[in-house]
This record gives C-alpha cells, sequence and structure tokens, in this order.
C-alpha cells in the first residue's frame, strides 16, 4: 500500500511528501471468462465481482474493463479484466486454483 506522509525538515522548516512502498498490497490483474446466469440478482458486474470474491484468500474483487458478452440462452458469459485484492501474498499457480473454486468460471485467460 502507498502511503504519502508529510515531513517538516526542521533545519529549514520546509515541508515535503515522503512515500512508502514497503507493505505493498497483494493484488494481482487477471483476464477471466465467466457465466452469469439469467436472472442473477444484480448487474452482470456486480455478479461477476460477487463470484469471483467467493475463494478463499480473496479480499475484493473489482471488474476493470469489460473484453465481451455472449449472451446464451440460460446465462451470459462475459470476459472481464479483474483487479484480485488478497489477504496474503500469491503465486500464479495459487491464483489459478484458487479461481478455479469459482462456479461458472470458463477459463482464465491471463494473469498479470
Amino acid at each position: 500500500m502507498n502511503q504519502t506522509v508529510r515531513a517538516t525538515l526542521f533545519s529549514r522548516g520546509d515541508i515535503m511528501a515522503i512515500s512508502s512502498d514497503n507493505d505493498p498490497e497483494p493484488t494481482t490483474t487477471v483476464v477471466v471468462t465467466i457465466r452469469i446466469p439469467c436472472g442473477a440478482d444484480g448487474d452482470l458486474v456486480t455478479d461477476a465481482e460477487e463470484r469471483l470474491s467467493r475463494p478463499e484468500d480473496i479480499d475484493t474483487v473489482r471488474v476493470d474493463d469489460l473484453h465481451g458478452i455472449a449472451p446464451k440462452l440460460s446465462a451470459t458469459v462475459i470476459t472481464v479484466g479483474i483487479t484480485v485484492r488478497w489477504t496474503t501474498t500469491m503465486t500464479d499457480a495459487q491464483v489459478r486454483r484458487r479461481l478455479a473454486e469459482v462456479p461458472g468460471l470458463e477459463s482464465i485467460e491471463r494473469i498479470g
């Protein structure tokens, strides 16, 4: 997490901003294809975020980009770019395993 701190230099009274990224947030960007059933409670983005947030160790999921929509008879298949915030640091293999647990996930097209 980038944190900006203001510091006063005592010798001159100047103020400067200091950034610290010593504790980066464990996030991953991923492009996935997921099936959202017709009649789901919310809109496609909200439903995708909710479904993708279910696996263990996921803190939050945010849909950043919509790459494609394919309406089907009983579901809509969407391809989205997402940012996943984890509760712990994850390798790409662990990311694949966790996201594979998501009901309706059809593919993981790209990690990173």
